[in-house]
């Protein structure tokens, strides 16, 4: 059995996070499985992930936007070099990259063709090909659309995230019989909490996004004075604050933003692997997070979750838990923010147990989906 797994990288503790679920389920079902890791991402630090799978990278894609931006000028076919290059013999690809199709992105027909040959050709070696829980939508632009009808035509198996998505795809034209809905998956990794962070215990973990300054109307200085605001009011509940980098260089520079406004005496965490990052946020007492992995870090282990949202996913993420006033906009009465932290504080008991509760339910909805992938 050959796997290939797609859209994850390291860098990005969210789609590591997956890579690192999908791993821990190969290895159970299939612990005899080579797997090739197709990452998404060409600049990224080496896997630190302990498995007894047989794991190969793609080689060839580290470094390669030299040889990519050579071709592409002189107008020579260039996706040898990129993540999109088909490969024989793989039984089977199972697509992790969390939010890729929707009009948001707009991508251009060049891209669009090269994700259409891609498919096509992996369909032709006989692949079988699965987007794994993932946002999906909108799609009203003819890109959009466009790339409905590409994963549409190709994929064997098309899993929305959550509701929306799944109306969003069904309505640009999908085939029923090929989308399921089901949560995210990641649910079933646990967390690790280095021992040299045993301090963070019962904290807060804020953890930042540089797409709120960048998928927002919310620009760079208010969204910093917002997470201000919010470390200010737990810390006049008497609750200590840390500061959690999530992504990469992106939301570090955040990171140290917001630390800067208290004169750089916030803690400032960093450099650490996905599991260890859901370690992080498992041992605190209340997450505030604008990034979607984190809420579902956060909510997976109980710990009562407030987030920031540039996107449909987040609120729906709240819904499977049932926790659906939990988002706070940058842009509210700061009254309206207070008031939800303050409740969040006051009910953290009551909240944490009903995470509990519900993370059972989703777990078993998670374990029934790769069931009947592997049964696919």
């Amino acid at each position: 059995m050959i796997i290939q797994i797609d859209g994850t990288n390291t860098l990005n503790k969210g789609a590591e996070l997956m890579l690192v679920a999908i791993i821990e389920q190969i290895e159970e079902k299939f612990p005899a499985a080579k797997v090739i890791y197709n990452s998404n991402h060409s600049n990224e630090k080496e896997l630190d992930i302990k498995t007894e799978l047989s794991i190969k990278k793609r080689f060839w894609l580290k470094n390669s936007r030299l040889p990519i931006a050579l071709l592409s000028r002189l107008k020579i076919p260039y996706t040898f070099f990129t993540s999109k290059y088909p490969l024989k013999n793989i039984d089977i690809v199972l697509d992790a990259s969390g939010f890729q199709f929707s009009d948001q992105w707009n991508y251009s027909k060049e891209r669009l063709s090269i994700l259409d040959n891609y498919l096509l050709t992996l369909k032709k070696y006989n692949s079988k090909v699965v987007l794994l829980p993932q946002a999906l939508g909108p799609f009203d632009t003819e890109a959009g659309k466009k790339s409905v009808e590409i994963i549409n035509q190709h994929c064997d198996i098309i899993i929305a995230r959550e509701q929306i998505s799944y109306d969003y795809v069904i309505k640009a034209g999908a085939n029923k019989e090929k989308v399921w809905k089901h949560p995210d998956f990641t649910l079933l990794v646990n967390g690790i909490l280095p021992e040299k962070y045993n301090h963070l215990k019962g904290k807060v973990c804020i953890v930042p996004n540089k797409k709120m300054v960048t998928h927002t109307s919310a620009g760079d200085s208010e969204y910093l004075e917002f997470l201000k605001k919010i470390i200010i009011e737990f810390k006049e509940l008497g609750k200590e604050v840390f500061i959690l980098n999530h992504e990469g260089a992106g939301d570090l520079k955040i990171c140290n933003k917001l630390n800067s406004l208290f004169n750089n005496s916030v803690e400032v965490v960093t450099g650490l692997n996905a599991k260890e990052v859901k370690g992080v946020i498992g041992a605190s007492f209340i997450t505030v997070s604008s990034r979607f992995h984190g809420v579902a870090s956060a909510l997976s282990q109980g710990v009562p979750c407030l987030a920031t949202s540039w996107n449909h996913k987040y609120k729906m993420l709240f819904k499977d838990y049932n926790q659906q006033d939990k988002i706070i906009n940058v842009t509210d009465d700061w009254l309206t923010t207070k008031v939800k932290i303050n409740e969040t504080f006051n009910d953290h008991k009551k909240l944490n147990e009903e995470l509990s509760a519900k993370k059972e339910i989703l777990a078993s909805e998670i374990q029934s989906m790769w069931s009947k992938i592997w049964s696919h």
